[in-house]
């Protein structure tokens, strides 16, 4: 019977020990569950994340934006054409009368905005007319071809001021691209996060099952030695608790490493059942350094970039303002050719003939005394952007504490790590010699139950620093925003296909 019980006690043991090293015991879901890597399930997220995808349509919104500012320089085409009598009495010095015209009336004509604020306006204005009593010509017909520049010389004046609108909108854009990526950055994030942290829960739940079948092993020992009567009655009730305790906590893990993977497929939004690969986690080889960090967070995090974004929307809106406090000087300019005649012929020929040339050129100034509207509003803009470059050297402050505090928190991670593997290897050791001890009768049942439950704990524990650890790499990369980066996450410029994704793995 003694080599019956070591071959019990002794196989149990070697399952515990597997487990310990390779996470890939617990109890995967059946039934074409799909197995995903991190990769996949950084995929699957950053296509498939609702709140995502609604900040990439938010960032299309503002592509658009764009394009339709652009429509300041679409030309602008006019076109009249009205027919009409008008009538009335006249009251000349010897006698009263009536006149009265008929008219019709064809204009033609072209605006266009140019770069430096002004105008361009291209008329061709036609009319016939018949009227009683009747001129020297009757009827006749009257036309004109006319250009004409409106040209803002100090108030309006300038590219900034006229493409304005278009300014603001690509600064609109640049920072609805930030808050895309700041998105991807939460998504990435909480995806990692949510991945390893089910890990630590699968593998709790293989280190489960192996006290469970540990516990088993020594029930079935205990049984058979109470009915050879080697062993008292208690300590079979002892091991049948030992027992019914572990498969208690195995369905406490279960239950958590389910709750996990619902977790995960909430990011994904994915409905069906999932599992993950039958593969240990492994240990980052995370490279932290504070001023490489904290210059890789002030180019690459988004949040810095869209303060920095907003602060140029703020000087750009400075400016503009600045340039309202100006008067408003315009000139004109105006040159043309009209023509008259009894046929329509003969007012195209004087149109088209220099002796009935006109021409135009005067300034137009105008100033409200006080201008307090203007003054005032330019004072508001300035303030305005102070007081978030005031807001931004302070995010700037808390970058480089953030950054310290996550390479802090990873060097702790990784002696966690080293802390977690002697602890399991003494209680490996330690529950072998009990193991061994119990088995000449130098250790009781209890003291066995407790060092496996030692062994247990200290496999979840290591487990647990493993997490923390990839948990503290994904912090790092995050407060230095390398995060897309080190994950082969891009920014893909495909706004004008509503098809494709903003974002894109570029890792196979």
């Amino acid at each position: 019977m003694r080599c019956v019980w070591l071959t019990l006690i002794l196989v149990p043991l070697t399952f515990c020990c597997a487990a310990a090293q390779s996470p890939d015991m617990g109890p995967w879901p059946e039934g074409g569950a799909s197995v995903l890597t991190l990769r996949d399930v950084l995929r699957l997220a950053l296509e498939r994340n609702l709140d995502l995808k609604a900040q990439q349509y938010e960032t299309r919104a503002s592509d658009a934006e764009i394009s339709k500012a652009y429509g300041l320089y679409d030309p602008v085409l006019g076109l009249e054409y009205a027919e009409g009598e008008s009538r009335q009495r006249l009251n000349l010095q010897f006698y009263s009368a009536q006149s009265s015209e008929r008219y019709r009336r064809f204009n033609l004509g072209l605006r266009q905005k140019i770069p430096t604020g002004g105008d361009l306006y291209l008329d061709f204005t036609n009319q016939r007319a018949d009227q009683q009593p009747a001129p020297g010509l009757n009827p006749y017909y009257e036309g004109a071809v006319t250009l004409s520049l409106v040209q803002p010389l100090l108030k309006g004046f300038g590219g900034t001021v006229t493409e304005q609108n278009i300014l603001f909108a690509v600064k609109g854009r640049d920072m609805a691209i930030e808050d895309l990526r700041e998105s991807a950055f939460r998504v990435v994030a909480d995806t990692r996060d949510a991945f390893f942290e089910a890990l630590r829960l699968r593998d709790n739940v293989g280190y489960r099952q192996a006290s469970v079948a540990l516990a088993d092993s020594l029930l079935r020992e205990n049984r058979a030695r109470v009915k050879a009567g080697v062993l008292p009655r208690v300590d079979e009730l002892e091991a049948e608790f030992g027992l019914k305790q572990r498969q208690r906590d195995l369905l406490d893990a279960d239950r958590e490493y389910l709750d996990g993977l619902d977790a995960l497929a909430l990011l994904l939004d994915i409905q069906d059942e999932i599992a993950l690969p039958d593969v240990p986690p492994g240990i980052p080889d995370a490279v932290a350094d504070v001023q490489q960090g904290v210059a890789q967070a002030l180019a690459k995090r988004p949040d810095v970039q869209r303060r920095m974004r907003d602060i140029e929307r703020l000087e750009l809106q400075s400016r503009i303002a600045g340039n309202a406090v100006l008067p408003a000087l315009d000139l004109a300019a105006a040159y043309g050719h009209r023509g008259l005649g009894q046929d329509y012929s003969d007012n195209l020929r004087d149109i088209g003939s220099d002796d009935f040339r006109n021409w135009e050129i005067g300034l137009t100034l105008s100033y409200p005394l006080g201008n307090r509207e203007a003054r005032h509003e330019y004072r508001r803009s300035e303030f305005e952007r102070k007081g978030r470059q005031a807001q931004l050297t302070q995010l700037k402050n808390r970058v480089r504490t953030e950054v310290r505090a996550a390479i802090r928190l990873l060097e702790v991670s990784r002696k966690k790590i080293d802390v977690t593997s002697s602890q399991l290897a003494f209680a490996e050791e330690k529950l072998r010699t009990l193991l061994k001890r119990r088995e000449v009768g130098l250790a009781t049942t209890r003291q066995v139950l407790e060092g496996e439950e030692d062994h247990a704990l200290a496999q979840t524990e290591q487990a647990a620093a493993m997490t923390d650890l990839h948990k503290a790499v994904t912090g790092y990369y995050k407060v230095t925003g390398q995060l897309l980066e080190r994950e082969g996450v891009r920014f893909v410029d495909t706004f004008h296909n509503e098809a494709a994704s903003l974002l894109d793995s570029g890792r196979p």
